[in-house]
This record gives structure tokens, sequence and C-alpha cells, in this order.
């Protein structure tokens, strides 16, 4: 990786990398591709009593029930009411899988180049980037970061 010139916080990347782009109300968000299994359209939900609030249930994905988490709710983004947009995007680290409840699937972005993003709030800890997509800004989530903290906050 090295620092391009223009922008003193911009790595280029040695490879190309492949994004997965979303929206969660009005902002978009990426998650890597590799993380990614499938994206679908939302399946009926089962709610678990007494779970976190922004686990919105469990659903079963092709005889594997897998945990459905509202991702805008945990990272406190409002959404709006007119959800037909809505996806489901399976993904996977570590052998573990759940479900991310976004609010549409946009496009499979290929980025060399990401800007790192200056003291960002603690809110904000899940944002490892920032992609400039012609006229848009699109925050790259630390996929690793979020998914083992939705893991370890939904174990106590």
């Amino acid at each position: 990786m090295k620092t391009n010139e223009k922008h003193a916080n911009t790595v280029t990347l040695a490879e190309e990398m492949m994004l997965v782009e979303f929206y969660l109300g009005k902002e978009l968000f990426c998650i890597p591709v590799k993380n990614v299994n499938e994206i679908i359209m939302p399946t009926q939900v089962t709610p678990v009593p007494r779970s976190k609030q922004y686990i919105e249930g469990i659903t079963d994905i092709r005889g594997e029930v897998l945990p459905v988490i509202d991702l805008a709710m945990f990272l406190s983004i409002p959404v709006q009411e007119n959800r037909e947009q809505d996806r489901f995007i399976v993904t996977e680290i570590n052998d573990q899988r759940a479900i991310f409840h976004v609010s549409g699937v946009e496009q499979i972005l290929s980025v060399t180049k990401i800007e790192k993003p200056n003291d960002l709030s603690n809110r904000n800890q899940f944002v490892s980037g920032v992609i400039r997509n012609q006229e848009q800004i699109v925050l790259l989530l630390d996929f690793e970061k979020m998914f083992s903290e939705i893991i370890a906050l939904n174990e106590l």
C-alpha cells in the first residue's frame, strides 16, 4: 500500500478490492465481497425472546437457521418506512454466518484506492475507510470488527 499525494489519507491498494455496496437508510456503505455468500429477498423472520434490539430474529436459509441482524439499528442509522427495496446479505467469517438486513443493495464495486477516515466518534468505530465513487461517498465498514462485536454482544 502507498499513500496518494492528492489526498494525504488515501491509500493505493496493491490489488483491486471487490466490495458489495448497499444502503442503510439513505447512506451508502460497503463490505468485502469475500465475506458475502449471497444476497436474497427478505424471508420470514421468527423473533427470539430477550435478544438484543438489533437482532430481528432467526430465519431458515436452505436448511440452516441463521440470525438476522438489522444493520441500520446496530449502527444507529435511521431508515425510512418504505422497505420494499430491503435485502438480506448472507455473510460469513471464520465459519460463522449471519444475515445483515439492509435497505437495498446497489452494486459490486472494484476499488484500488481507499481514504482512511479522520478521527471519527466512537459511534462510527466500525468505519475503516471512505471510498469516492463518482459523486458519492461510500463508507467501508470494518466487517471483522463489526461481526465480532455483534457475536460478542449477543453472547452476553
